[in-house]
C-alpha cells in the first residue's frame, strides 16, 4: 500500500476515535419464510415430492421438543403423562405458482392414523388469516388435514385417508364441492402402507395447494405479497395397539397451534415474482422495528415530561382509534395484525366512541434499559379499575428467560393505567417489574387536565417507563442478541354523566395482550447511534430515498449501512471500488415506508476506501430511485 494512502486511512481513524465500536451479532429473524416461484413448473398433489422445484424450496424443519422459530413457535403433549415414544420430525416447503401456494409436510412417522376421538389423530392444523376481509386484525379461516374420524367413524380403520375440515371442508362427513376444491385441495402418500401398527409406517407426506387469491392475497403484484398463516403437526401415536403405554399424542406448532382462533403470532410467508427458484440471494426481511442506541445522549429522567433531549431526536410511530392511515403505515404484517376492540358495555351494547384516543410512541435502549415515552391526547382521564375501562398504556415484551406450557415464551403485559384514586399504578406484570428490578414509571397530566372528572375538557398526559431487560425479563447483562418481541397498547375508557354512553377501547401495535394477536420483531442497533438533530433528523416517513451513513466506519469487517425510504419496495445495496467497479451488492425487500439497514460484510474486500448507494424499485409504481453515494473505509 503506498505511504500516502496509509497516512490518510490513520488520519480518518484518529477522527473517529472516543465513538465507541460495537460489534453485535444480529439474530438472524425466523418468523418467516419465502416461498419461492415456481416459473410455471407443474406440481402433481399426489404425495411424492418429485417434481425439481421442490428441491429448491425454502423449508421449515418442525421436530417436537424444539423451537421451530422464534418468538412464538413450540410443542406440547395433549395429554398429560403421555410417553412420546415417537417424536415429531418433519420438513414443511414452500412454493407459489401465480396465487397459488404450495405446502409440503413431509412428516416422519412410524404409525400413520387416527380416530374419532379427540386428539388420536395424525393432522396439520392450519390458519389463514382473511386479507380480504375489513377486520382488523385479520380473522383466521382453518385448514384442517386430518386423520380424525369424528362424524365419519366408518373410516376410522388403518388405510383411511385424511379429510378436509374447514370452511373448504365439512366437518360433518367427507363431501366437497368444487367451489372448496378450487380453493384448497390436497394430495397424500403414507410410506410404509399404514396397515397396522405391527407394521410400522415410514411417515406420510402431504402436498397441498391453497389459491391465496380467494383469501384477498396477490402473489403477482410487482413486490409480492405477505401471506400469514400459522400451523400445527398433530401427532398420534401407537392407538391402533390398545397398549396405553405406549399411546401419546402431541402437538408441534409455528407461530401458534390453532386454527379458528387468533393467538400468539403468524408466520410470514413471503412471494414475489421476482424471487423464484432460480435466485440465489434471497433478499432479507428488515426487523418490524430498529430501536437507536442513546448511549452517547443522557440518559432522560423519569418524571412523565418529555422535555429531555433524547426525546426530541428519536424515532416515533402513532396509535390511533379508527385511523386506517396511521395502521397502514405499520411495516410487514403490521397493517393486518395491529387492530382495535371495544368490548361490550353490556349484551350486544357498544356505544358510540365520541372522543378517540391518540398516542405518539417513541422507544430507544440504553445500556441494559429500554425506554418508552407515550404523548397521549384524551379529553375524557379516567381510572376505576376496571382493565375494560382503563385510561393507559402497556407495553407488551417476550420474557426471554420464561415458557408457558407450549414451550413458548411468556409474554408480559406492562400496564400503566389511572386508579379509581385518580393515581396513576401500575397494573398486571409492571408492578412486579417495579419491585424486583431498576425499573421506572412516571405520569405527568398536560395542561389543566385532571382525573375521574368528567365536567371538564382534559388534554390528557405523557408517560416515560424505563425499562430493566436484565433480572426479570430474562435478558444477559448487555442484551444479548438485542432482540426484543412484543407490541403496544394503548387503552381509552370514557365516562359521561349518562352510563349508558360510557364504554372503553384497545387500540394497539402488533400486539394486544400477553396472549397475541402477533409479535412485533425489534431489533435494539448498538450501531444506530442517536447523536444529533441533523444525524437521525428523518422521520418514518422520508420524502426520498436517503443515506443515513454507516457506522462503524472505519471498519473491520463490518459495518452496518443505514437508508430511509419513502416507499415500500425492493432495496438494492451497491458497493464500488474507486475505479467505479461493482465489488459487492445485496438485496432486502421492506413493505413500509421507514428506516432500515443492510449488515454489510467487507471480508472479501481489501483495505481501502469504497462508495456505496442504495436503489429502490417501488412497489406499487416500479419506479426506480437511487440514493446519493457514501463512503466507508475498510481497515483489516
Amino acid at each position: 500500500m503506498k505511504k500516502q494512502t496509509m497516512v490518510m486511512l490513520w488520519i480518518v481513524l484518529l477522527l473517529f476515535i472516543g465513538i465507541e465500536v460495537v460489534n453485535a451479532q444480529q439474530l438472524k429473524r425466523q418468523d418467516y419464510v419465502w416461498a419461492r416461484n415456481t416459473e410455471g413448473a407443474t406440481i402433481t398433489l399426489d404425495g411424492v415430492l418429485d417434481e425439481p422445484v421442490w428441491a429448491k424450496a425454502e423449508s421449515i424443519i418442525v421436530k417436537y421438543g424444539q423451537s421451530s422459530g422464534l418468538p412464538t413457535s413450540g410443542w406440547r403433549s395433549e395429554f398429560q403423562g403421555d410417553a412420546i415414544t415417537d417424536p415429531t420430525d418433519a420438513v414443511v416447503k414452500f412454493l407459489v405458482s401465480g396465487n397459488q401456494l404450495y405446502i409440503a409436510f413431509d412428516v416422519k412417522d412410524s404409525s400413520v392414523g387416527g380416530t374419532p376421538d379427540w386428539a388420536r389423530w395424525d393432522a396439520v392444523l392450519m390458519s389463514i388469516k382473511d386479507k380480504a376481509s375489513s377486520t382488523r386484525p385479520l380473522p383466521p379461516i382453518e385448514f384442517f388435514y386430518t386423520f380424525w374420524y369424528v362424524n365419519v367413524p366408518q373410516y376410522a380403520t388403518p388405510g383411511s385417508p385424511p379429510r378436509f375440515i374447514g370452511k373448504y371442508g365439512n366437518f360433518t362427513d367427507t363431501t366437497r364441492t368444487p367451489e372448496q376444491r378450487a380453493v384448497w385441495d390436497a394430495g397424500f402418500r403414507v410410506i410404509g402402507g399404514q396397515t397396522n401398527d405391527a407394521g410400522r409406517d415410514q411417515g406420510w407426506i402431504a402436498e397441498m395447494r391453497i389459491s391465496v387469491d380467494s383469501l384477498g392475497y396477490d402473489l403477482t403484484k410487482t413486490n409480492g405479497d405477505i401471506v400469514q398463516l400459522n400451523f400445527s403437526i398433530w401427532d398420534c401415536d401407537y392407538v391402533y395397539e390398545n397398549n396405553p403405554s405406549i399411546v401419546s399424542a402431541s402437538r408441534t406448532h409455528v407461530q401458534n397451534p390453532w386454527g379458528n382462533a387468533n393467538g400468539n403470532n403468524v408466520l410470514r410467508v413471503h412471494a414475489s415474482p421476482s424471487v423464484t427458484v432460480n435466485t440465489l440471494s434471497l433478499p432479507e426481511v428488515a426487523p418490524d422495528l430498529t430501536l437507536q442506541n442513546g448511549a452517547q445522549l443522557a440518559d432522560p429522567i423519569i418524571d412523565g415530561e418529555l422535555n429531555d433531549e433524547v426525546w426530541s431526536k428519536v424515532n416515533s410511530f402513532n396509535i390511533a382509534w379508527g385511523d386506517s392511515l396511521i395502521r397502514d403505515s405499520y411495516s410487514g404484517v403490521g397493517p393486518f395484525q395491529s387492530g382495535q376492540y371495544q368490548p361490550e358495555v353490556s349484551a350486544g351494547l357498544r356505544p358510540d366512541v365520541l372522543d378517540p384516543s391518540y398516542a405518539n410512541v417513541k422507544m430507544f435502549f440504553k445500556g441494559n434499559y429500554l425506554y418508552l415515552a407515550a404523548d397521549i391526547n384524551d379529553q375524557i382521564v379516567q381510572g376505576n379499575g376496571v382493565y375494560d375501562m382503563a385510561d393507559g398504556i402497556s407495553l407488551i415484551l417476550a420474557d426471554r428467560n420464561s415458557f408457558n406450557d407450549d414451550n413458548v415464551y411468556e409474554f408480559r403485559l406492562l400496564r400503566m393505567s389511572f386508579g379509581p384514586d385518580s393515581l396513576p399504578k401500575a397494573y398486571d406484570n409492571l408492578q412486579q417489574l417495579l419491585d424486583s428490578t431498576n425499573s421506572q414509571f412516571a405520569v405527568k397530566l398536560k395542561g389543566g387536565t385532571t382525573v375521574n372528572n368528567n365536567t371538564d375538557i382534559d388534554e390528557g398526559y405523557t408517560v416515560e417507563m424505563k425499562i430493566e431487560l436484565t433480572g426479570m425479563l430474562g435478558y444477559p447483562s448487555g442484551l444479548g442478541d438485542q432482540t426484543l418481541f412484543g407490541g403496544v397498547c394503548l387503552y381509552d375508557g370514557d365516562v359521561f354523566e349518562d352510563p349508558l354512553l360510557n364504554y372503553g377501547t384497545r387500540t394497539w401495535w402488533f400486539r394486544e395482550h400477553g396472549g397475541g394477536p402477533a409479535a412485533a420483531w425489534i431489533y435494539m442497533d448498538p450501531n444506530n447511534l442517536i447523536l444529533s438533530a441533523d444525524d437521525n433528523g428523518l422521520s418514518l416517513i422520508p420524502n426520498s430515498l436517503q443515506l443515513i451513513g454507516n457506522y462503524p466506519n472505519p471498519f473491520n469487517p463490518t459495518t452496518v449501512i443505514r437508508y430511509a425510504t419513502p416507499f415500500a419496495g425492493e432495496i438494492t445495496l451497491t458497493v464500488f471500488n474507486l475505479l467505479g467497479e461493482s465489488v459487492a451488492s445485496m438485496n432486502q425487500v421492506v413493505t413500509s415506508s421507514g428506516n432500515y439497514e443492510f449488515n454489510f460484510n467487507g471480508s472479501d474486500l481489501s483495505s481501502g476506501v469504497y462508495l456505496y448507494k442504495v436503489s429502490a424499485k417501488n412497489s406499487h409504481t416500479g419506479k426506480f430511485v437511487e440514493s446519493s453515494a457514501g463512503k466507508m473505509i475498510l481497515m483489516k
